[in-house]
């Protein structure tokens, strides 16, 4: 639902002309895929991790697919790393290593499916950059196919977890309601805004900056998780 409300908000603004980008393009579309099949892995992966394990826990631990990413756009783009970024790094894995430590519900499935959704992200960052230096598509374009991609992909999981019938039982006990359909159209929009600025600060910077910098982020989720 967040991807077709993402979709939906990108075309209105391309039908009342704020935003421009190429009509649907299946070349493009198929050069773009493998980026949102990093995507859709990353987020059902992330998803099965939660089943396992603590939102700080998970935000943390996150922090290890900044050093296959760094690892990866060295080896692929030939990029140098700075004293500044590693020593960022080191202290990212130095705190998740002491929360690894007290972690008293330790589960080895949860962990086996964050080691893969670091994977999954590191491959989506990287594989985001390089789309971004070779797909001729302005920013708003790659916001649209992301999202648009993802909708196929996503139902296929959707179905094979039985999440139609799920959504079928909630609609019988009244979980269905505009209230329901008010809060997924809002995430969907923040949705929008963090493709948005994924895209746009991985094609102005790198994807080592924005993995490191985009670390920020995990200081007010872990406060929240915990409260």
């Amino acid at each position: 639902m967040q991807n077709a409300v993402a979709v939906l908000c990108v075309w209105l603004l391309k039908l009342f002309r704020v935003v421009s980008y190429p009509d649907f393009d299946s070349a493009i579309a198929l050069r773009w895929l493998p980026v949102d099949m990093c995507f859709v892995v990353m987020l059902a992966t992330s998803f099965e991790a939660m089943r396992f394990l603590s939102v700080p826990m998970i935000t943390v631990f996150k922090q290890l697919a900044n050093l296959l990413t760094v690892g990866g756009e060295c080896y692929l783009f030939g990029k140098s790393v700075t004293f500044g970024v590693i020593f960022a790094i080191s202290v990212m894995i130095f705190g998740a290593l002491l929360a690894a430590a007290n972690d008293l519900a330790f589960s080895l499935p949860g962990y086996a499916w964050q080691a893969a959704n670091c994977v999954a992200t590191s491959s989506y960052t990287l594989y985001l950059k390089h789309a971004t230096q070779t797909i001729e598509l302005s920013k708003f374009g790659m916001v649209f196919y992301n999202n648009l991609l993802s909708l196929p992909l996503l139902g296929l999981i959707a179905i094979a977890h039985g999440e139609p019938e799920r959504l079928f039982e909630a609609h019988e006990r009244g979980a269905i309601n505009l209230k329901f359909f008010i809060i997924n159209a809002f995430a969907g929009t923040l949705g929008l805004g963090l493709n948005l600025a994924s895209v746009w600060c991985v094609s102005a910077t790198s994807a080592t900056t924005y993995a490191v910098v985009g670390a920020l982020n995990k200081i007010p989720t872990t406060v929240l998780g915990f409260l």
